[in-house]
């Protein structure tokens, strides 16, 4: 049988789906051990091994050390009781809390480990100890090629792109024009933390008559947010979203805001809204001094600017008023097929890892 282990919960982590679709294809027997930090039952509790206990998503390290030791001590004895042949490890938290088990001589070379987000990897210690999580695994995906920078070189690392199949099987292969004939309305959609970014991009886009700003997404300072934004017109905050309004979601943007303030976290990471771009054919708006950024305008998926940049409204009015709409199709095609080539490699790698 085979353990997958997440400090998260599973129905807030799709890239979890990547490793059941091939499980389940396989008839192989899996149990999943997350963490429900919600504290609201979840519809998963009664089919895997929950730990429910609510905790902040963005607290201090401090005010999470307890908790995470607790998902610890209860992810081992679970994995001492089931006995699992071979561990998924998603997530570089989920890694470091269990290191002893994946160093372990029982699992050494017996886990496919799921890396995502840096943290502290500028520290040589730090690193060292996530190259050798890396270096033990039987293999080792990373969700961006960004990450590469921090990591070992002396073992493949495999690029699991944050992308899902049933989204890109429903894409649209044109873009479908404005749906504002008066206003540019850019949508910011995800997990909403950067309260003092947010607002800095709140007031960029508010002042400026020409554009609409909405902003989908749950977070511990929607309502910050929502206060704050009340003095604008042209400025919209509505809040969580379900998961499956997603695509009409991003349908009702003209633009997708993609872009986040410079930090080591955020630099090298790739989110899903950079394919639902593509996917919805979609242009973005990113932060040129990212790695994301620099894709964007490698690629001419849209308009990168300096996170200093100034006159920003009038660089983009600018630019969604004269790019290539035929160029920028061909754009997004072109790299999700690559992204289709890297998928079945990242699938192949899986598939790899069970069949030994």
């Amino acid at each position: 049988m085979v353990g997958i282990i997440i400090i998260g919960q599973m129905e807030l982590s799709p890239f979890s789906k990547k490793y059941i679709q091939v499980l389940e294809e396989k008839n192989i027997p899996y149990e999943a051990v997350h963490w429900n930090r919600s504290g609201v039952k979840s519809q998963y509790d009664e089919i895997y091994h929950t730990y429910t206990e609510q905790v902040l998503r963005y607290g201090s390290i401090l005010s999470k050390l307890l908790p995470f030791l607790r998902f610890r001590r209860f992810a081992k004895t679970i994995i001492k009781e089931k006995n699992y042949d071979k561990l998924i490890i998603l997530t570089t938290q989920t890694a470091i809390i269990l290191f002893d088990v994946l160093l372990s001589r029982k699992y050494k070379n017996k886990y496919f480990f799921d890396y995502r987000d840096t943290s502290y990897e500028y520290i040589g210690f730090y690193r060292r100890f996530i190259n050798k999580i890396i270096m033990n695994s039987y293999a080792t995906c990373i969700s961006s090629s960004g990450f590469k920078k921090y990591l070992t070189d002396k073992k493949e690392l495999i690029i699991a792109h944050n992308f899902q199949d049933a989204y890109y099987e429903d894409r649209l292969i044109h873009y479908a024009g404005r749906n504002n004939p008066d206003k540019i309305i850019i949508g910011y959609i995800g997990y909403l933390r950067e309260y003092e970014y947010l607002v800095k991009l709140i007031d960029v886009f508010g002042m400026d008559s020409r554009f609409e700003f909405h902003i989908h997404g749950s977070g511990d300072c929607v309502d910050r947010l929502k206060d704050y934004a009340e003095k604008y017109d042209n400025v919209i905050i509505y809040g969580a979203y379900n998961e499956n309004d997603k695509m009409r979601i991003v349908d009702s943007f003209d633009m997708i805001c993609y872009n986040y303030p410079v930090s080591f976290v955020n630099y090298p990471a790739v989110a899903n809204k950079f394919y639902d771009g593509m996917i919805r054919k979609k242009p973005m708006f990113a932060n040129a001094d990212t790695f994301s950024g620099e894709m964007i305008e490698k690629y001419g998926l849209g308009i990168s600017l300096a996170q200093n940049e100034t006159e920003i409204t009038d660089k983009i009015f600018e630019y969604f008023n004269s790019f290539d709409k035929n160029e920028f199709e061909e754009n997004c095609e072109k790299f999700l097929h690559s992204v289709l080539r890297d998928d079945e490699r990242y699938i192949s790698a899986i598939t790899d890892f069970l069949d030994r």
